[in-house]
């Protein structure tokens, strides 16, 4: 089982629920834009947390994907050479294995969550 990580803004996350759909590619990126959603690995998301969300004030959320239930629905993934997800995500379902706050430190960087490692072993 094949996991990628998507940041997102919670607001825009809970705003797309009702929908079934979330079309952010990433921070103030639509999908239609971008034509895709940005995913990152493990080992890169607090490069990502850094650099695309480091200087963002709104709570953040970090949503687990499986790869193989986004394909088992039709949704194209690309890893190489980060990941990308070429439709919308859904908001529910079995492709999406965990929804994880997102919380900053003492020194006010964001925090990879405790758990993460045990959510995608």
């Amino acid at each position: 089982m094949t996991k990628i990580l998507h940041v997102a803004i919670v607001d825009d996350w809970e705003a797309s629920r009702p929908f079934g759909e979330y079309e952010v590619s990433t921070r103030a990126v639509p999908f239609l834009d971008a034509g895709f959603v940005h995913a990152t690995t493990a080992d890169r998301l607090p490069e990502v947390l850094e650099r695309v969300y480091g200087s963002l004030q709104l709570p953040l959320v970090l949503i687990v994907l499986d790869v193989e239930e986004l394909q088992a629905t039709g949704i194209e993934v690309v890893l190489e050479p980060e990941p990308r997800i070429l439709a919308p995500l859904p908001t529910a379902g079995r492709a999406i294995t965990a929804e994880l706050p997102l919380e900053r430190d003492a020194a006010g960087a964001w925090q990879v969550p405790t758990m993460l490692d045990e959510l995608l072993a």
